[in-house]
């Protein structure tokens, strides 16, 4: 006959209701934390989409200080090219631009502007601009301003 002290040292493993209480307990906090992991995920696209367009207009404005020129960047759709001297101008063209000058940020947004930022040889934006990039989602949109003040410093809001 075995002790009980030696039966209890050689059971092993879990049993199928253990592993169904921390299989149910997983699937809760899953599908609590899910909405908010979804929502941080768009958030955080819209907010680097509105980095990586502040970094381009910051670009065309030292491509301006560069050249000692007048260098507009326009925008198109969800793209954005740099010109020389005035928004009708030369078409800049460099690394990273297609065969028509463009540079295109990330896919499902939608970017309006109320001007092109137009940027002194001096690194002043003799045209400001508020550049809006809205991020299209079934559930909702996301918004997120890129400014550009006279002085020619890009933000954020």
């Amino acid at each position: 006959m075995v002790s009980r002290g030696i039966y209890r040292l050689n059971r092993n493993g879990f049993t199928a209701a253990e592993l169904l209480v921390v299989i149910a307990i997983v699937a809760v906090m899953a599908v609590v934390s899910l909405p908010t992991l979804i929502g941080y995920m768009r958030a955080a696209g819209a907010k680097a989409t509105a980095e990586e367009l502040a970094a381009g207009i910051n670009r065309g404005r030292q491509l301006a200080i560069s050249q000692n020129q007048t260098v507009c960047v326009e925008v198109v759709g969800n793209q954005y090219r740099y010109r020389l001297s005035t928004c009708g101008g030369a078409i800049w063209s460099g690394p990273g631009t297609d065969a028509n000058g463009f540079l295109t940020l990330a896919n499902n947004l939608t970017l309006a502007t109320n001007a092109n930022p137009v940027f002194s040889n001096l690194g002043a934006a003799t045209t400001a601009a508020n550049l809006t990039v809205t991020t299209n989602y079934p559930s909702g949109n996301i918004t997120r301003t890129v400014v550009v003040s006279a002085s020619g410093r890009v933000q954020i809001q």
